[in-house]
């Protein structure tokens, strides 16, 4: 066993590990089309549909009718959703907004946590419609900072909570999870090579 495992080339190794990180996108797709079609049955994975009146605002202003972040952290902020897996929204700006994300604070979270995030991305071919997912969570507030720039004059629409997904949606591939299956499997072939090194050292 110990001589299969010091002859396994490299080439091999970074397969390995390329194929094993696709298994685990399949898995978790698999796992996520099995528990949230679950959560809809048993009805605790609401589909809502709420505006910007029903939100909480901070460091966003209602100046004659027009929305104007005050602040660079301007955030919306509802405790409507208890399951959340995805978000939708429209919104029109005045200054492109740069970075976009979404917290989520799970029961006993004291406030909102940088791990606990989830970046916005445009929606594509749909202009002015944002989206965010996630796997499946229980949480008691969701946060949404639509813009990193004070005096953005915004304007929403809808923003829809976990809206249905079709079966082929929770295996789609973005720019990110190709970026990351190349960057990781690097590291971890890299990491294992290097113990295959130590091995073979070891023997000898």
């Amino acid at each position: 066993m110990i001589e299969k495992i010091k002859n396994i080339s490299s080439r091999r190794i970074i397969l390995g590990t390329a194929f094993t990180l696709i298994a685990l996108f399949l898995l978790k797709g698999a796992f996520g089309l099995v528990s949230e079609s679950a959560a809809r049955k048993n009805g605790s994975l609401e589909y809502k549909v709420l505006t910007v009146e029903d939100m909480e605002w901070s460091g966003i202003e209602n100046r004659d009718g027009v929305l104007i972040t005050t602040d660079l952290d301007a955030q919306l902020a509802t405790r409507e959703v208890t399951k959340f897996a995805s978000l939708k929204f429209y919104m029109e700006y005045t200054i492109f907004p740069g970075e976009m994300v979404v917290y989520y604070m799970e029961a006993g979270d004291p406030g909102f946590y940088p791990h606990k995030r989830i970046w916005i991305t445009p929606v594509q071919g749909e202009m002015g419609w944002y989206t965010a997912d996630t796997s499946m969570k229980d949480v008691v507030a969701v946060r949404i900072d639509p813009t990193m720039y004070a005096g953005n004059q915004l304007t929403f629409g809808e923003f829809i909570f976990n809206e249905e997904k079709t079966a082929g949606e929770y295996f789609e591939i973005s720019y990110g999870d190709i970026f990351n299956l190349v960057v990781y499997t690097g590291i971890i072939s890299s990491v294992l090579k290097f113990l295959q090194e130590m091995l073979k050292k070891e023997i000898d």
